[in-house]
């Protein structure tokens, strides 16, 4: 014969002494701070993000890396050109380019890659002169930079 298991009744609800937990109102006191603190920090993330003064403030920076790098390889091209406001630099089967983009200019070999080298650009100028260019650059602050680079090797005598 089966014999038929004693009769456990269960418990419809965990009774314990000293239960502590939060109270409705204080979780949503706890959800209205919390609201409160998303609600005022995207605009002011967006402040601090957007503002021009943080944005400007690299350029100068930005301005005088780009000028050396554009010394540096002035100096070691033997034939420089400026055509439709590109500058073109020339060595062996090599030529490189720096043009404008957008608001940006950006440095291209042999007419391939998209290397951008200066933000925040709104105008720039190449001019040829005797064995030197001057670039002038306005960024989109409406600050303006110019800078003359020399060149030790002779372009009007280089074959």
């Amino acid at each position: 014969m089966l014999r038929k298991p004693p009769f456990i009744p269960k418990q419809k609800f965990a009774v314990c002494k000293n239960e502590k937990a939060f109270t409705l109102i204080e979780s949503l006191f706890a959800l209205a701070i919390f609201s409160i603190l998303v609600f005022f920090m995207a605009p002011l993330m967006q402040i601090v993000l957007n503002s021009k003064a943080t944005q400007g403030e690299d350029q100068p920076l930005e301005w005088e890396v780009f000028s050396s790098q554009l010394k540096r390889e002035v100096r070691s091209y033997m034939k420089v050109g400026v055509l439709s406001g590109r500058l073109f630099l020339t060595k062996d089967a090599e030529t490189v380019q720096y043009e404008r983009y957008g608001t940006n200019l950006r440095r291209r070999v042999n007419s391939t890659g998209n290397e951008i080298v200066l933000q925040n650009v709104s105008e720039v100028v190449f001019v040829l002169l005797n064995n030197a260019v001057k670039v002038t650059v306005k960024d989109t602050w409406g600050k303006q930079y110019s800078n003359v680079i020399y060149s030790f090797i002779n372009w009007n005598s280089s074959p």
